[in-house]
């Protein structure tokens, strides 16, 4: 795993500054530690910032190819790398590493930017061929790798950060309006919109060419769910194991030691399960619970226990809060995702014993499992009723206002369930996954409104809901979650956390060529009735506690909106409706302490809209008015 950066200018005859090249590298020092590394060639530079894991000691980067006229610096793991330098050395190609990264160079060599369809793994390179001059970017299939880049008045810059990129003194720390709907639209921002203006995202699943200053985009892999097996379904739940084994397998490659992210619930607890079938030695689990709920504590130690994992875990409590502005400061954007924190107090745990975990990421959008695509299952029984039935629930349970009124408690949750059964599958799906638009209304200033010229970031998620290619309708939430969601809030989310204690994390379920198998899995064999993760539970009953399957949800979060209305709440106010905060002009501060007040009272629940509020205004301060002065180590405190 590694940080890379990079910098290409315009002209053949300017010359790449070795400083502010350094500045960017060393930006990455935490995705990298133990060995770092660069190139400069007059009007190019490459760096990095190496955490060994293959090779530790001859993968130092850049690597080239024999006539060094081909360079590349990479971050991630190809699992097939032995079989593809099986391959090019048949084909002439000499090898001076033993690592993965050398076999990126070779495999350009034949097969130039197609290079990369021939890849199974998560990676993030930049590669520079100066017999073309041309550089070429690539992005792993569901972008578990991130990749940014900035490209004005004749410089291209690079990073797996954004705080590499604004390094370098051409980039200013100016807000993308567009970035800010989405995250108030979402609670993080789909690529490839960056909260800074003029840095983008290289969306996953694509590659980029630079030649002569032009940009040149192309998406090499997208998932589709036409296609179906047929077979009998515990045939399917063999190879379905089998192909995850083989996943597992080749996510164990190492010369570090390897453990596992253990929340017992089905998706971990389906990787420690396997993996414990492959090594000699018990695995090293890692898992967090919360200080006066210890549900998910007593289900990681039931599963460790059966298991015989060599188990480790740690108690969240609240004022492990003021480690935010740390966490918000290693993101580089704002990020809703309140379970960042427990990412990256289980990533320091797991770092103090291993330097890889496998986690269980990716199986909710495999399988179903989310709360939103469930309920679609209600829905369709729900319409079974009589119609007279229906109307009645209508005219008692729909809010005056719409779905999007403010409230709390069961009646109002059943009012919201009752007007999805009155809209497209798309605008349900859109009202569980979103900030509703009259909050974002309410909630926005005037001059915000203008600036974003009616823009909205809802288009976004129906753009992808329109791209969907599907046999079942409902396949398109399993799409937009895997499209959307999954890589720009939950593997950004984990890439961060992770990196910033120098972890690498790898995701055996998003293993492209097990995804594209269960994208082939007819949908009942996924949600049956209100059951999900049907033929993945089927497949591993024997293996695990019967509890892992019939317990709840719970999700890798924090109970924020209890925290909120204790003394959490007292130091949010005094940050969100600070003279410094309203300076900024884009929020209407009275329908903020509308806000404040209505969820202290337990007039409503709004938690998670006042969380978005506070995290943006932590990202404010550190990225803008402080403009990174306080760095990784600041606190809540540091921030009044």
């Amino acid at each position: 795993m590694c940080g890379i950066c990079g910098i290409v200018l315009d002209e053949d005859l300017q010359r790449v500054d070795p400083e502010i090249l350094h500045s960017m590298r060393k930006a990455l020092f935490h995705r990298g530690p133990d060995d770092d590394g660069e190139l400069l060639q007059n009007n190019v530079g490459l760096a990095m910032q190496r955490l060994s894991i293959i090779d530790l000691a001859g993968g130092h980067q850049p690597v080239h190819n024999e006539d060094q006229t081909v360079w590349v610096v990479f971050n991630g793991e190809i699992y097939n790398f032995q079989e593809l330098r099986k391959e090019l050395t048949g084909k002439g190609h000499g090898f001076y590493t033993d690592s993965d990264t050398e076999v990126i160079v070779h495999l350009y060599e034949e097969l130039s930017s197609e290079c990369v369809k021939k890849l199974r793994g998560m990676f993030a390179f930049a590669l520079w061929d100066s017999r073309k001059k041309t550089l070429l970017l690539a992005r792993d299939r569901l972008g578990i790798k991130p990749l940014y880049y900035y490209h004005r008045d004749g410089s291209f810059l690079f990073a797996s950060e954004i705080k590499a990129l604004l390094q370098h003194p051409a980039v200013e720390r100016r807000i993308n309006m567009r970035g800010v709907d989405c995250y108030f639209t979402y609670g993080y921002i789909p690529a490839p919109e960056t909260i800074f203006q003029d840095i983008v995202k290289l969306k996953p699943g694509h590659t980029l060419c630079l030649k002569q200053g032009e940009v040149s985009r192309q998406r090499y892999w997208d998932l589709h769910y036409t296609e179906k097996l047929e077979g009998d379904p515990d045939e399917l739940s063999r190879e379905l194991v089998e192909r995850l084994r083989d996943s597992i397998r080749r996510h164990l490659i190492s010369d570090v030691p390897v453990g596992a992210f253990l929340s017992g619930g089905v998706d971990s607890s389906v990787i420690v399960a396997l993996m414990s079938e492959m090594v000699d030695e018990p695995v090293q689990t890692f898992s967090l619970g919360y200080q006066g709920e210890g549900d998910e504590l007593e289900s990681a130690r039931q599963v460790a226990d059966h298991l015989g994992t060599d188990h480790h875990e740690l108690t969240v409590r609240p004022d492990m809060m003021e480690l935010l502005p740390e966490l918000v400061w290693s993101q580089d954007e704002p990020l809703f995702d309140n379970s960042i924190v427990p990412t990256f107090l289980v990533s320091r745990l797991a770092r103090e014993h291993v330097k890889v975990a496998l986690s269980g990421d990716g199986g909710d959008e495999l399988f179903g499992g989310y709360e939103w695509t469930r309920r679609y299952q209600f829905i369709r029984y729900y319409n079974r009723l009589p119609k007279a039935v229906r109307t009645t629930f209508q005219k008692l349970l729909l809010p005056e206002n719409g779905p999007c009124t403010p409230g709390s408690g069961y009646l109002h949750k059943l009012g919201g369930f009752v007007y999805d059964t009155t809209v497209s599958m798309e605008e349900g799906f859109s009202r569980r996954t979103t900030h509703p638009r009259e909050f974002r209304q309410q909630l926005y200033s005037e001059e915000t409104k203008r600036k974003l010229s009616g823009y909205d970031a809802l288009n976004v998620q129906r753009e992808c809901f329109l791209r969907a290619r599907v046999q079942d309708e409902r396949e398109k939430m399993l799409y937009v979650d895997t499209m959307l969601f999954l890589p720009d809030d939950c593997l950004f989310k984990v890439d961060r956390m992770s990196m910033a204690n120098s972890l690498e994390v790898r995701v055996p379920f998003l293993d492209h060529e097990f995804v594209e198998f269960t994208s082939r899995l007819p949908f009942s064999l996924k949600i049956s009735g209100l059951t999900t993760k049907r033929i993945l539970k089927s497949a591993m009953a024997s293996r695990l506690p019967s509890s892992v399957f019939s317990q709840r949800k719970q999700g890798f979060t924090i109970p924020i909106v209890d925290w909120l209305r204790g003394d959490l709440g007292g130091l949010v106010q005094s940050i969100v409706l600070s003279d410094r905060a309203q300076k900024r002009g884009l929020f209407d501060s009275d329908y903020l302490r509308w806000m404040i007040e209505s969820h202290r009272n337990r007039q409503y629940d709004l938690g998670y809209q006042i969380w978005t509020v506070f995290i943006f205004e932590i990202w404010a301060r550190l990225y803008l008015d402080e403009e990174g002065s306080l760095g990784s180590k600041a606190r809540l405190t540091d921030l009044l």
